[in-house]
């Protein structure tokens, strides 16, 4: 039980250094953008352009929700820069939100065994200083 006792703690004293290592992107002070900077390929619709040979026309976009409802805007060129860091930078926090909740469930986990096994410790000093009375 002891050994049981230990692992357990050394397994969520290296879960807690795990969570600690997360909390920098969820600790910046930036702003975050929830949205994605990608290439959209689409054809133009004219009838004797390169597109309809499949070499499509490409455009740097940003699909994000904005005023409660998906947008897809086309950022000017000199905004591309900020707008992929601003939208990196919240794929990163959300990254390192759920890897901190995946965390926090299997250290609750683990603390609900060292809680148990340390009862078990409990009541089975408890029976010997019964048993040590009579």
């Amino acid at each position: 039980m002891a050994s049981q006792l230990s692992s357990l703690r050394s397994q969520l004293l290296a879960l807690h250094d795990e969570a600690g290592r997360l909390l920098g992107p969820l600790l910046a002070r930036g702003p975050l953008l929830p949205g994605c900077v990608y290439t959209l390929r689409r054809r133009c619709g004219k009838p004797t352009c390169r597109c309809t040979r499949g070499e499509l026309h490409a455009s740097e976009v940003l699909s994000y929700r904005g005023q409660g409802r998906p947008q897809t805007i086309t950022p000017r060129p000199g905004e591309l820069r900020e707008l992929r860091a601003l939208s990196g930078a919240y794929r990163r926090f959300r990254q390192a939100r759920t890897a901190l909740g995946r965390l926090h469930r299997q250290m609750r986990a683990l603390v609900e065994g060292i809680e148990a096994l340390r009862i078990e410790e409990g009541e089975e000093r408890f029976r010997s200083l019964r048993s040590r009375e009579r």
